[in-house]
């Protein structure tokens, strides 16, 4: 098996929406066929994106590709459907789609469990002087995505117990049922107040039971 340690990112620089009603499998096909064409034995890459997320596999892993002239005995080269026109300081999003982006960053995170030995996530444009992938790939793969950083696209950040609104409602009520506990409590005397005091209790166990109920629901992220 190769020494891997290195993933070099490419684009096909293709048009958007190239081949559309084809399966990726077919577009990987047409791409092995410009490669073989050129007299290679196989496609170059090893992975190719199709621009709705699905990963196709092209040349064998446990074999060297051909897509970086001096880099391709360590590394594994992956292709994004895509990048027609674009330049290499262009960003992710002027080529690509939000699901390419996804797919990628999965299929990296896999082969770096499968291979422990990479290191490095690498552009094409790094090692030559043309505009492939077509945005820069370290400064890519470094920006944590939106989802990442808030959890949830959009998403407001968590408050906390003291800020929510649930808990700060289960106060409120505890407090009024003890103080009109408290003033009732007052104006009677005798068998009257074991009454009431038994009575306080019941309304103090249920203040409880309500605000863990709602302590609950906010740790579920209901406010």
């Amino acid at each position: 098996m190769r020494n891997i340690d290195e993933i070099i990112v490419h684009c096909a620089a293709t048009p958007k929406g190239w081949r559309a009603g084809e399966t990726t499998e077919q577009k990987v096909a047409e791409i092995r066929r410009w490669h073989t064409d050129k007299g290679w034995a196989d496609i170059g890459y090893h992975y190719v994106i199709d621009e709705d997320g699905t990963v196709a596999r092209g040349r064998p892993v446990e074999k060297a590709g051909a897509h970086v002239k001096g880099h391709n005995a360590n590394s594994i080269g992956v292709c994004l459907l895509g990048g027609h026109g674009g330049s290499a300081n262009d960003k992710f999003e002027d080529n690509f789609t939000q699901a390419q982006a996804n797919a990628l960053r999965t299929l990296i995170a896999g082969l770096k469990r499968e291979y422990p030995s990479i290191t490095k996530i690498s552009g094409h444009n790094q090692y030559a002087a043309k505009a492939c992938p077509c945005f820069n790939v370290p400064a890519w793969y470094a920006r944590k995505p939106a989802a990442e950083i808030s959890g949830v696209v959009g998403a407001k950040s968590r408050s906390t117990p003291a800020q929510s609104r649930t808990v700060q409602a289960s106060v409120v009520q505890g407090a009024s049922a003890v103080g009109g506990a408290i003033g009732a409590l007052n104006a009677l005397d005798g068998v009257a107040q074991v009454v009431a005091i038994a009575g306080c209790i019941v309304i103090a166990l249920l203040a409880m039971f309500i605000m863990r109920e709602r302590l609950r629901a906010w740790s579920s992220g209901w406010r």
